[in-house]
């Protein structure tokens, strides 16, 4: 029989976490195992660190019948959040403060990658960001996350994207690294894999690109040595409420998975052309590029506030128009 946890229990628990204090101990009594969970992964390097998790066996006792998929898209996740199927996915760390301050019943539970975005080129006279200057850049997805990321380190270093350089845009991050690789392109913004995807499939062809600029590095100059905290792991409240013990399991277990990521690349590479559908090598040469963290959300709240007004600033609408509530962070 399912046990609710009190619900004015819970929000004290979730008031004591945004405040930096620990939640209390959950009793064995007040939880009962997630039934049925269906994890969902963003498509992205990251995703791996839960991937661990689940296949160690860390959430076995807590969540023992959980399945993993990938979601492609927010209107896919959205209805797998209305619908009850999900309350547990990974994610660039913009989304789910979308969806919160929509209305949807989320908290942002950890942090999985402090930024994986890169300027990759062919072009050896470009060594940092003010020698893009007067050049010609491929971009994906615009005035998106990646693109106002972009968008605001240029700004920081008094330039304008729009004047002082020329980007065209494609759809996809991979169809950037093909250009690349193809030599069709000199330059590109990039995410992980891509990055890594590009500089091999060059190689092969016997080009050579560069990986020139970390928009990260850059970023952190910019903001006081706060990281970009990039993507991350969401839950929904009815998991607060009705499995606290699962992520009791993941807090516990988060830090080992992490370890066992950056420790044997070749093995996470292989878990995730598995389960992802990425090449193994890609992947596991990626992942040293990834800055693969295991923090609470809430320990790293500074960089996650510093970069959502960064993206109300140029595009309110990638929050809804407004910082999410402090609620919103959970500690473990």
């Amino acid at each position: 029989m399912t046990v609710l946890l009190n619900r004015r229990r819970m929000l004290g628990a979730i008031a004591a976490a945004t405040a930096g204090a620990c939640a209390a101990p959950l009793t064995s009594a007040l939880a009962a195992p997630a039934k049925g969970l269906e994890i969902l992964g963003a498509p992205n390097g990251s995703t791996i660190v839960l991937l661990r998790l689940l296949q160690s066996g860390a959430l076995n006792a807590s969540a023992p019948d959980a399945t993993f998929r990938l979601w492609r898209d927010t209107d896919e996740l959205r209805a797998a959040i209305v619908s009850g199927r999900t309350s547990l996915f990974t994610t660039p760390t913009h989304v789910p403060a979308n969806l919160a301050n929509r209305g949807l019943p989320l908290k942002l539970f950890a942090i999985l990658s402090m930024g994986h975005l890169f300027v990759i080129s062919s072009d050896t006279s470009i060594t940092s960001f003010k020698d893009l200057a007067g050049k010609e850049l491929v971009g994906f997805f615009k005035n998106d996350m990646p693109d106002l990321v972009f968008r605001s380190i240029a700004r920081g270093y008094g330039m304008d994207p729009d004047k002082d350089m020329t980007i065209t845009y494609v759809r996809t991050p991979m169809e950037a690294a093909q250009m690349l690789a193809a030599g069709r392109a000199t330059t590109a913004i990039l995410s992980e894999p891509p990055a890594t995807a590009a500089i091999m499939m060059a190689r092969k062809e016997g080009r050579t690109l560069n990986r020139a600029i970390s928009l990260q590095d850059d970023w952190k100059k910019q903001h006081g040595g706060l990281g970009l905290p990039m993507a991350g792991i969401a839950v929904h409240e009815r998991l607060i409420e009705e499995s606290p013990e699962l992520l009791k399991a993941m807090a516990a277990g988060l830090p080992g998975a992490r370890d066992w990521v950056l420790s044997d690349p070749a093995a996470a590479g292989q878990l995730g052309e598995e389960k992802m559908d990425m090449k193994a090598p890609i992947l596991a040469s990626a992942l040293s590029h990834f800055n693969v963290v295991a923090e609470p959300a809430a320990k790293l709240k500074p960089g996650l506030v510093a970069f959502y007004e960064t993206l109300l600033s140029f595009q309110p609408e990638a929050l809804a128009g407004k910082l999410p509530p402090d609620s919103f962070y959970l500690d473990f």
